[in-house]
């Protein structure tokens, strides 16, 4: 299985999880005791969709591509650090998590706009990415900042339909990683190791 399948394999199972997870806690009004690791997996998920979508070259190789994948890997790596450490530190953690999705929304915005550019998928797939990122920035960040984030329920319906995009991100490249494998062999011929 190449590098781009297992991670998107990876994201299809933590972020399904996570809808189950944010809609649960909404729904029944409370969180685990360990509900910051199950977080910081969660994000590490979502950051497997990230890493799946840079696998795949969808976005093509240009510098807007390369800037836009590594501001959502370090918004992703930010935000799941956030998770750990706000127990501990919570200033640190609350700097984390206002800065984190901002990095992972632009980085998302600014692939969303190469994957577009670079036609390499058809149909509304195109604009996952990018409406991902639009999600993050206009929606998932005002909510957090108006409700004042979890335990709210309005922000855990919030964070779940997130993932539900990041879930559909992660089937996206799968689908397409399996139609290429299908159509080129030697496509499917890269390992991961």
């Amino acid at each position: 299985m190449d590098k781009s399948r297992a991670s998107a394999v990876a994201a299809l199972i933590v972020t399904g999880f996570a809808v189950v997870y944010a809609g649960g806690l909404a729904a029944a009004g409370w969180e685990p005791s360990l509900g910051w690791l199950l977080q910081a997996i969660i994000h590490l998920g979502e950051l497997s969709a990230v890493a799946a979508l840079a696998f795949s070259a969808a976005a093509g190789r240009g510098p807007a591509a390369r800037m836009g994948l590594a501001a959502a890997i370090a918004g992703q790596l930010a935000i799941a650090a956030a998770e750990v450490l706000w127990p501990h530190l919570p200033d640190l953690g609350d700097v984390l998590f206002a800065v984190a999705p901002i990095l992972t929304g632009a980085g998302l915005i600014t692939t969303g706009v190469a994957v577009a550019r670079a036609g390499a998928w058809a149909g509304p797939a195109r604009f996952l990415p990018l409406a991902l990122g639009v999600y993050t920035i206009l929606v998932l960040i005002p909510v957090m900042i108006g409700s004042g984030g979890p335990p709210a329920p309005l922000a855990l319906w919030i964070i779940a339909v997130w993932d539900v995009l990041w879930c559909a991100l992660g089937a996206t490249v799968l689908g397409r990683t399996r139609a290429a494998a299908a159509t080129d062999p030697a496509s499917a011929r890269v390992t991961v190791r």
